[in-house]
């Protein structure tokens, strides 16, 4: 799942960086994690984008969101997002 969410958000967002990480082991026995060793259900996202460029931290997530429609139709439940213009990444690196 991992690889079809960076291609999907590199193709609709432009991205220039992302990273995921499954936390869904974390999660394991909760409501939205029922079956032990589930994956692809919570997950932590680092996106660098052009398409951040003077958007507001909501308006980024939205996009994001936005991206993932059918994703969070299926089994995706929870996203712990981090995102950066390519300006505001390159600063931090």
């Amino acid at each position: 799942m991992s690889e079809a969410l960076q291609n999907k958000l590199q193709q609709v967002l432009r991205a220039e960086h992302v990273d995921i990480v499954d936390n869904s082991w974390m999660h394991a026995g909760h409501a939205s994690n029922p079956t032990p060793g589930a994956t692809g259900t919570h997950l932590a996202v680092t996106v660098v984008s052009p398409e951040f460029e003077g958007l507001s931290l909501l308006d980024r997530h939205r996009l994001v969101h936005k991206a993932l429609k059918e994703e969070f139709a299926g089994t995706l439940h929870a996203l712990e997002l981090k995102t950066f213009s390519p300006a505001e990444w390159e600063s931090r690196n």
